[in-house]
């Protein structure tokens, strides 16, 4: 069921360095871009679907409803900047939260999104996240109202996503039977 006060984010702003500079969103899996497999995963239970992304800009316009880039202070400052420009501009649309994915895990589903949705529900004041072989904070549910403390630890020069989730009591979500859906795609061999 789409919820209305609901972004998706897919995060595709790195540098993919293990590919050789190639977009990785980009890269085909299964005949198409990973990202547009995790898009087609995210859209029906969102009202929009945002990609943060520093290039190739035309290409995610053409499979999500907008595409934001890395704030200006913080460009290509890795993946927490990606969040914090999807979570400004899903408050700027009146969303409450973003359900983020990074571009690379082209096989997630339908269920492991809405697995994350059904936790978060429950204390949606709260930011979730998924816990399989081990922690994946990029797959999960993300408040709005964590921006003031994401801009303050990207201000401190905080970098690392599980040290920003752990100071904002994000809560794992057991999803042990998705390793395979949140297997990252970052190396020539994975294709």
């Amino acid at each position: 069921m789409r919820d209305v006060e609901l972004t998706g984010l897919l995060l595709a702003g790195g540098e993919a360095r293990r590919l050789g500079g190639r977009d990785k969103g980009l890269v085909r899996w299964q005949g198409e871009p990973m990202a547009a497999a995790v898009v087609r995963a995210m859209r029906p239970l969102v009202a929009s679907v945002v990609v943060s992304a520093n290039r190739s800009r035309a290409d995610y316009e053409a499979l999500a409803d907008a595409v934001v880039a890395d704030p200006a202070d913080w460009s290509w400052c890795g993946p927490l900047a990606g969040l914090l420009a999807g979570l400004r501009g899903a408050r700027s649309r009146g969303a409450s939260a973003v359900l983020v994915s990074p571009c690379d895990t082209p096989s997630v589903t339908v269920d492991l999104f809405e697995r994350l949705l059904s936790a978060w529900r429950c204390a949606p004041e709260r930011a979730v996240f998924a816990r399989a072989d081990r922690d994946h904070p990029l797959h999960g549910v993300y408040p709005v109202s964590v921006i003031p403390v994401l801009e303050e630890a990207l201000l401190d020069g905080e970098r690392r996503v599980m040290a920003f989730t752990r100071s904002i009591d994000a809560a794992p979500v057991d999803v042990l039977d998705a390793v395979d859906q949140l297997r990252n795609r970052n190396r020539p061999e994975d294709f």
